[in-house]
Protein backbone atom coordinates (compact mmCIF):
# COMPACT_ATOMS: atom_id res chain seq x y z
CA UNK A 1 0.00 0.00 0.00
CA UNK A 2 1.28 3.33 -1.30
CA UNK A 3 1.97 6.24 1.43
CA UNK A 4 -0.50 8.60 0.20
CA UNK A 5 -3.05 5.32 0.61
CA UNK A 6 -2.60 5.12 4.02
CA UNK A 7 -2.70 8.85 4.50
CA UNK A 8 -6.40 8.82 2.55
CA UNK A 9 -7.53 5.92 4.34
CA UNK A 10 -7.06 7.71 8.30
CA UNK A 11 -8.28 10.69 6.99
CA UNK A 12 -11.62 9.04 6.49
CA UNK A 13 -14.53 9.26 8.69
CA UNK A 14 -15.33 5.89 9.92
CA UNK A 15 -18.92 4.32 9.25
CA UNK A 16 -21.16 3.92 12.68
CA UNK A 17 -23.60 1.39 13.14
CA UNK A 18 -26.02 4.10 13.73
CA UNK A 19 -25.79 5.59 10.21
CA UNK A 20 -26.01 1.66 8.67
CA UNK A 21 -29.53 1.32 10.87
CA UNK A 22 -30.51 4.97 9.79
CA UNK A 23 -29.56 3.94 6.21
CA UNK A 24 -31.84 0.95 6.33
CA UNK A 25 -34.78 2.88 7.89
CA UNK A 26 -34.90 5.44 5.59
CA UNK A 27 -35.11 2.81 2.73
CA UNK A 28 -38.11 1.33 4.16
CA UNK A 29 -39.96 4.45 5.23
CA UNK A 30 -38.87 5.38 1.66
CA UNK A 31 -40.69 2.24 -0.16
CA UNK A 32 -43.49 2.68 2.17
CA UNK A 33 -44.22 6.15 0.79
CA UNK A 34 -43.59 5.53 -2.41
CA UNK A 35 -46.54 2.67 -2.47
CA UNK A 36 -48.97 4.52 -1.05
CA UNK A 37 -47.88 7.50 -3.57
CA UNK A 38 -48.64 5.01 -6.56
CA UNK A 39 -52.26 4.42 -4.95
CA UNK A 40 -53.04 8.28 -4.72
CA UNK A 41 -51.73 7.70 -8.53
CA UNK A 42 -54.49 4.87 -8.65
CA UNK A 43 -57.84 7.24 -7.69
CA UNK A 44 -56.81 10.23 -9.44
CA UNK A 45 -56.96 7.92 -12.98
CA UNK A 46 -60.16 6.02 -11.79
CA UNK A 47 -61.30 10.25 -11.13
CA UNK A 48 -60.06 11.17 -14.64
CA UNK A 49 -61.60 7.81 -16.33
CA UNK A 50 -65.09 8.40 -14.86
CA UNK A 51 -64.86 12.21 -15.99
CA UNK A 52 -63.79 11.37 -19.39
CA UNK A 53 -66.50 8.54 -20.02
CA UNK A 54 -69.61 10.44 -18.23
CA UNK A 55 -68.65 13.53 -20.42
CA UNK A 56 -68.40 11.43 -23.40
CA UNK A 57 -71.50 9.35 -22.94
CA UNK A 58 -73.78 12.62 -21.93
CA UNK A 59 -72.99 14.49 -24.65
CA UNK A 60 -73.14 11.59 -27.41
CA UNK A 61 -77.19 12.32 -28.15
CA UNK A 62 -79.19 15.27 -27.46
CA UNK A 63 -81.73 13.28 -25.59
CA UNK A 64 -79.45 11.53 -23.12
CA UNK A 65 -80.16 12.85 -19.63
CA UNK A 66 -78.16 14.65 -16.86
CA UNK A 67 -78.74 11.65 -14.45
CA UNK A 68 -75.06 10.67 -15.93
CA UNK A 69 -73.05 13.62 -15.18
CA UNK A 70 -74.98 13.79 -11.51
CA UNK A 71 -73.85 10.40 -10.97
CA UNK A 72 -69.98 10.74 -11.92
CA UNK A 73 -70.14 13.56 -10.11
CA UNK A 74 -70.75 11.59 -7.03
CA UNK A 75 -68.24 9.39 -8.09
CA UNK A 76 -65.55 11.54 -8.26
CA UNK A 77 -66.39 13.28 -4.89
CA UNK A 78 -66.26 9.05 -3.67
CA UNK A 79 -62.99 8.85 -5.10
CA UNK A 80 -61.90 12.26 -3.45
CA UNK A 81 -62.90 11.20 0.05
CA UNK A 82 -60.76 7.85 -0.79
CA UNK A 83 -57.77 9.34 -2.02
CA UNK A 84 -57.82 11.66 1.16
CA UNK A 85 -58.47 9.01 2.93
CA UNK A 86 -54.86 6.89 1.44
CA UNK A 87 -53.02 10.59 1.41
CA UNK A 88 -53.67 10.36 5.36
CA UNK A 89 -51.69 7.72 5.41
CA UNK A 90 -48.92 8.68 2.77
CA UNK A 91 -48.54 11.83 4.64
CA UNK A 92 -47.32 9.77 7.95
CA UNK A 93 -44.97 8.00 5.95
CA UNK A 94 -43.69 10.77 4.24
CA UNK A 95 -43.42 12.52 7.63
CA UNK A 96 -40.99 10.49 8.83
CA UNK A 97 -38.93 11.00 5.45
CA UNK A 98 -38.41 14.63 6.01
CA UNK A 99 -37.61 14.12 10.10
CA UNK A 100 -35.03 11.41 8.54
CA UNK A 101 -34.17 14.09 6.02
CA UNK A 102 -33.89 17.21 8.19
CA UNK A 103 -32.95 16.34 11.75
CA UNK A 104 -30.14 12.96 10.03
CA UNK A 105 -29.09 13.25 6.71
CA UNK A 106 -28.94 17.16 6.33
CA UNK A 107 -26.59 17.41 8.87
CA UNK A 108 -24.74 14.67 7.93
CA UNK A 109 -24.12 15.95 4.84
CA UNK A 110 -22.94 19.32 6.01
CA UNK A 111 -20.80 17.80 8.87
CA UNK A 112 -22.95 18.67 11.65
CA UNK A 113 -24.40 17.09 14.61
CA UNK A 114 -27.82 15.51 14.23
CA UNK A 115 -30.94 18.11 15.11
CA UNK A 116 -32.28 16.40 18.68
CA UNK A 117 -35.64 18.02 18.31
CA UNK A 118 -36.30 16.24 14.97
CA UNK A 119 -34.96 13.01 16.02
CA UNK A 120 -36.93 13.35 19.17
CA UNK A 121 -39.67 13.61 17.16
CA UNK A 122 -39.32 10.96 14.64
CA UNK A 123 -38.32 8.10 17.71
CA UNK A 124 -41.90 9.60 18.83
CA UNK A 125 -43.43 8.68 15.48
CA UNK A 126 -41.73 5.43 15.22
CA UNK A 127 -42.95 4.03 18.94
CA UNK A 128 -46.80 5.78 18.85
CA UNK A 129 -47.34 5.53 14.90
CA UNK A 130 -50.71 8.06 14.38
CA UNK A 131 -52.06 10.27 11.60
CA UNK A 132 -51.20 13.64 12.05
CA UNK A 133 -53.39 14.97 9.23
CA UNK A 134 -56.87 15.89 9.40
CA UNK A 135 -59.35 14.93 7.36
CA UNK A 136 -60.36 18.36 5.87
CA UNK A 137 -56.54 19.04 5.50
CA UNK A 138 -56.60 16.01 3.48
CA UNK A 139 -59.66 17.04 1.39
CA UNK A 140 -58.36 20.33 0.65
CA UNK A 141 -54.72 19.38 0.00
CA UNK A 142 -55.94 17.04 -3.10
CA UNK A 143 -59.00 19.90 -3.67
CA UNK A 144 -55.78 21.98 -4.63
CA UNK A 145 -53.72 19.73 -6.13
CA UNK A 146 -56.38 17.44 -8.59
CA UNK A 147 -59.80 17.04 -7.81
CA UNK A 148 -61.01 20.69 -7.78
CA UNK A 149 -59.91 20.71 -11.73
CA UNK A 150 -61.95 17.83 -12.04
CA UNK A 151 -65.08 18.87 -10.31
CA UNK A 152 -64.72 22.27 -12.37
CA UNK A 153 -65.02 20.43 -15.18
CA UNK A 154 -68.07 18.06 -13.88
CA UNK A 155 -70.25 20.83 -13.01
CA UNK A 156 -69.61 23.30 -16.09
CA UNK A 157 -70.20 19.85 -18.11
CA UNK A 158 -73.81 19.35 -16.01
CA UNK A 159 -74.91 22.76 -16.35
CA UNK A 160 -74.80 22.96 -19.83
CA UNK A 161 -76.52 20.51 -20.18
CA UNK A 162 -79.41 20.83 -18.40
CA UNK A 163 -78.96 24.54 -20.12
CA UNK A 164 -78.26 23.62 -24.13
CA UNK A 165 -79.47 20.22 -24.30
CA UNK A 166 -81.87 19.60 -25.84
CA UNK A 167 -82.37 22.99 -26.89
CA UNK A 168 -81.57 25.97 -25.26
CA UNK A 169 -83.56 27.00 -22.32
CA UNK A 170 -85.36 30.11 -22.48
CA UNK A 171 -86.50 31.03 -18.77
CA UNK A 172 -85.15 30.55 -15.33
CA UNK A 173 -88.24 28.19 -15.00
CA UNK A 174 -87.50 25.89 -18.03
CA UNK A 175 -83.47 25.58 -16.76
CA UNK A 176 -84.98 24.63 -12.83
CA UNK A 177 -87.31 22.33 -14.95
CA UNK A 178 -84.91 20.48 -16.75
CA UNK A 179 -82.64 19.88 -13.15
CA UNK A 180 -85.23 17.67 -11.79
CA UNK A 181 -84.13 14.10 -11.39
CA UNK A 182 -87.13 11.58 -11.19
CA UNK A 183 -89.38 12.82 -8.19
CA UNK A 184 -86.59 15.28 -7.02
CA UNK A 185 -88.38 18.79 -7.81
CA UNK A 186 -85.24 20.53 -10.15
CA UNK A 187 -85.02 23.69 -7.29
CA UNK A 188 -83.75 20.79 -4.58
CA UNK A 189 -81.18 19.57 -6.85
CA UNK A 190 -80.35 22.76 -8.12
CA UNK A 191 -79.82 23.45 -4.05
CA UNK A 192 -77.68 20.63 -3.64
CA UNK A 193 -75.04 21.08 -6.38
CA UNK A 194 -74.81 24.93 -5.08
CA UNK A 195 -74.38 24.11 -1.63
CA UNK A 196 -71.85 20.96 -2.55
CA UNK A 197 -70.30 23.70 -4.79
CA UNK A 198 -70.02 25.97 -2.26
CA UNK A 199 -68.14 23.27 0.63
CA UNK A 200 -65.95 22.40 -2.07
CA UNK A 201 -65.05 26.15 -2.94
CA UNK A 202 -64.25 26.91 0.84
CA UNK A 203 -62.19 24.05 0.94
CA UNK A 204 -60.16 24.49 -1.81
CA UNK A 205 -59.65 28.30 -1.07
CA UNK A 206 -58.18 26.96 2.15
CA UNK A 207 -55.45 25.10 0.69
CA UNK A 208 -53.98 28.20 -0.45
CA UNK A 209 -54.49 30.24 3.07
CA UNK A 210 -53.60 27.35 5.74
CA UNK A 211 -50.08 25.76 6.38
CA UNK A 212 -48.87 23.03 3.57
CA UNK A 213 -48.54 19.33 4.68
CA UNK A 214 -44.70 18.59 5.93
CA UNK A 215 -44.95 16.23 2.88
CA UNK A 216 -45.74 18.54 0.32
CA UNK A 217 -43.40 21.03 -1.32
CA UNK A 218 -44.60 24.72 -2.50
CA UNK A 219 -42.44 26.83 -4.51
CA UNK A 220 -39.80 29.23 -2.62
CA UNK A 221 -40.32 32.87 -3.56
CA UNK A 222 -37.22 34.19 -5.18
CA UNK A 223 -35.82 37.93 -4.59
CA UNK A 224 -35.89 38.58 -8.80
CA UNK A 225 -37.78 37.25 -11.28
CA UNK A 226 -35.80 34.85 -13.90
CA UNK A 227 -36.11 34.68 -17.67
CA UNK A 228 -37.80 31.19 -18.94
CA UNK A 229 -34.82 29.53 -20.27
CA UNK A 230 -33.03 30.23 -17.10
CA UNK A 231 -35.64 27.48 -15.74
CA UNK A 232 -34.20 24.58 -17.78
CA UNK A 233 -30.41 25.91 -18.42
CA UNK A 234 -29.91 25.93 -14.40
CA UNK A 235 -32.91 24.60 -12.62
CA UNK A 236 -31.07 24.47 -9.14
CA UNK A 237 -29.61 27.65 -9.43
CA UNK A 238 -29.88 28.96 -5.74
CA UNK A 239 -30.84 33.08 -5.37
CA UNK A 240 -27.51 35.43 -4.68
CA UNK A 241 -26.52 36.24 -0.88
CA UNK A 242 -28.02 39.59 -0.27
CA UNK A 243 -25.39 42.32 0.66
CA UNK A 244 -26.17 45.00 3.17
CA UNK A 245 -25.88 48.34 2.68
CA UNK A 246 -23.33 50.47 3.68
CA UNK A 247 -24.74 53.42 5.55
CA UNK A 248 -23.31 57.16 5.12
CA UNK A 249 -22.91 59.59 8.75
CA UNK A 250 -23.45 63.10 8.15
CA UNK A 251 -19.95 63.93 7.98
CA UNK A 252 -19.55 61.67 5.11
CA UNK A 253 -17.52 58.82 6.19
CA UNK A 254 -19.12 55.20 5.40
CA UNK A 255 -19.70 53.06 8.25
CA UNK A 256 -19.89 49.46 7.44
CA UNK A 257 -23.00 47.25 8.16
CA UNK A 258 -23.63 45.97 11.33
CA UNK A 259 -22.28 42.95 12.34
CA UNK A 260 -19.84 43.39 9.72
CA UNK A 261 -16.09 42.82 11.05
CA UNK A 262 -13.46 45.61 10.50
CA UNK A 263 -10.28 45.63 8.15
CA UNK A 264 -7.30 44.88 10.18
CA UNK A 265 -5.02 48.34 10.01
Amino acid sequence: MMPQDIHSTAERAPVRSTDMVMAQLYRGELGRSDRWRMRLDTTTNWALTTTAFVISYSFSAAGISHVPLLVGIWMVVTFLGLEARRYRYYDLWNRRLRLLEHGFWGPLLRHEPEDPDAMRELANELERPALRLSMRSAVSTRLNRTYGRILMVMLAAWFIKIWAHPGTAGSVEELVGRAHVGFIPGWLVLGGVAAGTLVAAALYAASFVGRAPLGELRPVPRSRRRALWEAFVRPYELAPPRVPHRRRTRGGEIRPPEGARSAPP
